[in-house]
């Protein structure tokens, strides 16, 4: 660590000390080649006053007790102390809950900026202290770690799982992670719960031992030593785990809902801030399991009001799936029938999440109930939630109104909850379409269903024309699931930028709705990282990935589809092995579960591709052979059949065979036409055909400067580089990125493939990379400007050059990119 201060941050529970005590082991400063003397302090004050003293007596060589850590006179001693310094020092103060104190803070900041020389000081606290941490992002003095740095990957969940003799299956294991968020207290008591329990899977949804230890440590640690009246907020908002100003406003009755949030995000109350335009907030799962059941112990009564509230604000905006659960948990049963009966297409064909445990409404009494339309409400909540069989018991219930378009939305929407896009397609002629909101669920669940048989051709046009016809409409869910469809599909295809586009396009109106947590939106994460992969952006799409993870525990085909892009990104990086267990995990996972045709046939031939490198042509063959549907993806199975040809030395039959794929085509995804381009061109070269090399180079070239594409040639390893550097200066036109290929670097991955500081194409201006160095923060453009002494617009066309040029689309996406770049 080469800045002098580091500060670590993060709510309870987080394993800041745990983190700490690792690193302070091995701990090296300056040119990492001298140990520095480790000192360990704690703080006992409850608003940090005594850590200019701890720091005093770590330092000081005179005996602890000669020293008055409570005078006033210390702040020079403790200057002189670190001006005396003859070795580096690291002095770790640990347990900070948070630094208010007025007089400790001039002294800290006082520190800093006379420069702490050998010191390099560590600050561990729950909150941010109310210091200038703006300006020492930017000068340099400050390295922070933060909740994401110390939150547990999946493997890393695993790793603490076995460390208690607790192995777990692998959608266990992912919907662990998603309820913990990689909290390290939270998979610690799981892994306690789970110990020896004959069903570990269980735990999680028991309402048991795990539940109650979950309850306990949050309320001590977070819930109870907060003031009275931002305990009352927390539990008055509990009702709703998605937040914005407005709608706490609206549950609480108070005018500073933004006021609000943004003090209970600074105070790590386990609240986090959605990236995006909305301005929502949500609470750890956990911590929301955890308010809720502290509401309704503390406060029953007032639960149906809140929830009535948080109903009438969720329909007033347009959001109505929440609405009508909000409107069943306050058993209002005509506010549920009407917005069920005004939203049923947008609820209906919106989003799916999977929260099959989630608490479901009580059932009306039998009086209730013989409302045909409210028990229609009770099973659009099911669907939502991905409770199959709640929904299909509310749905035998309420036959009686048989024939209406309404139970045809209905019939569609559980056909597509269990899997069958074939009896999907068979509900949609009884749905009539006669208005914009009807024909938009039309389109989408036939898009939807038609992308899942693989018939790409066919599922364009519906799935666009949902996405029009849904904005019109104003359908929130409606428009999420078209754009992520939409993006899954043009990935898919290999129009990568546009599916890049309309993944951050259903993302943007996914956070503007406050959906955050929608199984749908795992499918835009697999179908980014699929594009990223593909621009060889290979640490971005493993984080999608394992994003996409969280939301797939109960969507077998999402699942899959995650599997196979990694494995792909695995096998990219020469990790056959490790590709190959991708696949066999997700073979085991399944269990025998039906996959969609598409999701089928992607799993065999990505497996074929990784048999030909492993040199098993035979079980390549047999795999594209009856690895699914036949008629499902052929470009591929074109370019597999291909591959094995030129393994095998035919190089004619690889030419034939890859030849009809190797030129622009509707019918054709771009992918494997860039594919079976350069296997053209590869086999044209073994024919001494310096034609078909060239035409194939040129197809090849032309689609991945358009698209961006750079696996297809840096996977191909020498046989293409040496194609690139000898051919690529013959062809008529002159294509820039042919050289860059031919290096075997990546213009987009920043240089190396294996993540060194790397160069951009267009390098940062020292003006845009001191602009960078601010969006690390929280300032807006005007803030920054203001600091600058610049103008908003030359702060924007900063901005917008740096976007550019690390091919981001928003402030953290460049943070990232310029971190992995060696940037910040």
């Amino acid at each position: 660590m080469r800045a002098p201060l580091t500060l670590v941050t993060a709510p309870a529970g987080w394993g800041k000390t745990a983190a700490l005590v690792a690193w302070a082991r091995t701990a090296r400063l300056g040119d990492g080649n001298e140990a520095p003397v480790v000192r360990w302090v704690t703080s006992h004050s409850a608003h940090g006053a005594d850590v200019p003293g701890q720091l005093l007596g770590a330092l000081s060589t005179q005996p602890d007790d000669e020293l008055d850590k409570t005078g006033e006179w210390y702040e020079d001693d403790l200057l002189k102390a670190v001006d005396a310094l003859d070795r580096p020092h690291i002095v770790v103060v640990d347990d900070v809950r948070e630094i208010s104190d007025p007089e400790a803070l001039t002294e800290l900041e006082s520190l800093v900026r006379h420069g702490m020389g050998q010191l390099h000081l560590v600050l561990s606290c729950r909150r941010d202290p109310a210091l200038p941490l703006y300006r020492w992002r930017v000068n340099g003095s400050l390295t922070e770690m933060r909740t994401n740095d110390l939150s547990l990957t999946i493997t890393e969940t695993a790793q603490l799982l076995a460390a208690h003799d607790v192995v777990l299956p692998g959608s266990t294991l992912y919907a662990l992670h998603s309820i913990t968020e990689g909290w390290p207290a939270g998979v610690r008591l799981a892994a306690m719960a789970m110990r020896g329990h004959p069903e570990p899977e269980r735990v999680l949804d028991d309402g048991g031992g795990f539940s109650t230890a979950v309850g306990d440590f949050l309320t001590g640690e977070v819930i109870d030593p907060l003031p009275a009246d931002t305990r009352e907020l927390l539990l008055d908002t509990a009702v709703a785990p998605r937040l914005n100003a407005g709608l706490v406003e609206a549950i609480t009755g108070r005018d500073d809902g933004a006021r609000v949030l943004a003090e209970l995000k600074g105070s790590n109350a386990f609240l986090s801030r959605n990236a995006g335009p909305g301005g929502w907030y949500r609470f750890h799962p956990l911590f929301a399991r955890t308010l809720h059941a502290e509401l309704l112990r503390r406060n029953p009564e007032r639960v149906p009001e809140l929830h009535r509230r948080a109903a009438a604000w969720h329909a007033t905006y347009g959001i109505p799936a929440e609405a009508l659960r909000h409107a069943l948990l306050a058993e209002d049963w005509h506010g549920a029938v009407e917005v069920l009966d005004r939203h049923w297409p947008d609820i209906v064909g919106g989003v799916r999440y999977d929260r099959p445990h989630e608490a479901a409404p009580h059932a009306p009494g039998v009086e209730e109930a013989a409302d045909p339309h409210l028990v229609l409400a009770f099973a659009a909540e099911r669907l939502r939630v991905g409770d199959l069989d709640g929904a299909r018991d509310f749905l035998r219930r309420s036959d009686r109104d048989g024939g209406s378009p309404m139970l045809a939305g209905f019939a569609a929407a559980e056909a597509w909850l269990a899997g069958d896009a074939r009896r999907t397609l068979a509900a949609l002629p009884d749905l009539h379409p006669n208005t914009d909101e009807v024909r938009a669920l039309a389109l989408l669940d036939e898009g939807e269903a038609r992308l899942r048989l693989g018939e790409l051709a066919a599922a364009g046009a519906p799935l666009h024309g949902a996405l029009v016809l849904a904005q019109r409409a104003g359908m929130a869910q409606a428009q999420v699931c078209a754009a992520s469809q939409l993006a899954v599909l043009e990935s898919t295809r290999g129009r990568l930028r546009a599916a890049a586009r309309l993944g951050r396009q259903a993302l943007v109106t996914a956070d503007r709705f406050g959906i955050t947590d929608a199984t749908d939106l795992g499918w835009v994460r697999m179908a980014l990282a699929s594009v990223y992969g593909e621009w060889d952006r290979i640490a971005e799409a493993d984080r999608l990935l394992d994003e996409g993870l969280d939301l797939a525990a109960g969507d077998p085909d999402l699942l899959v589809a995650i599997a196979t892009v990694r494995a792909r990104l695995r096998h990219g990086a020469g990790r056959l092995a490790a590709a190959l267990e991708v696949l066999h995990s997700a073979r085991r996972e399944l269990g025998g579960a039906p996959l969609a045709p598409a999701v089928e046939r992607a799993l065999a031939l990505t497996e074929a591709e990784l048999r030909i490198s492993g040199g098993d042509l035979g079980a390549a063959r047999r795999l594209v052979a009856t690895g699914g549907d036949p008629d499902v993806f052929p470009g591929w199975a074109a370019c597999v059949d291909a591959s094995a040809a030129l393994v095998e030395g035919k190089a004619a039959a690889a030419a034939s065979t890859a030849a009809q794929y190797a030129t622009r085509s509707t019918d054709s995804a771009l992918t494997w036409t860039v594919h079976a381009a350069i296997l053209t061109s590869l086999a044209g070269r073994a024919l001494g055909d310096r034609n078909r090399v060239l035409r194939g180079l040129e197809t090849a070239l032309d689609i991945a400067e358009e698209e961006s594409f750079r696996r297809p040639f840096l996977v191909g390893g020498h046989p293409v580089r040496d194609l690139l550097a000898n051919f690529a200066p013959l062809l008529p036109v002159y294509h820039p990125l042919a050289a860059e290929l031919a290096a075997g670097s990546s213009p987009l991955a920043g240089g190396s493939r294996g993540g060194g500081d790397g160069n951009l194409v267009e390098p940062l201006t020292e003006r845009e990379l001191t602009v960078l160095r601010y969006l690390q923060g929280t300032m807006s453009n005007l803030e920054i400007a203001s600091t600058l002494y610049v103008s908003v617009n030359t702060v924007k066309t900063h901005v917008k050059n740096i976007y550019r040029k690390l091919h981001a689309g928003r402030r953290r996406e460049a943070v990232e990119r310029a971190r992995e770049l060696r940037l910040l």
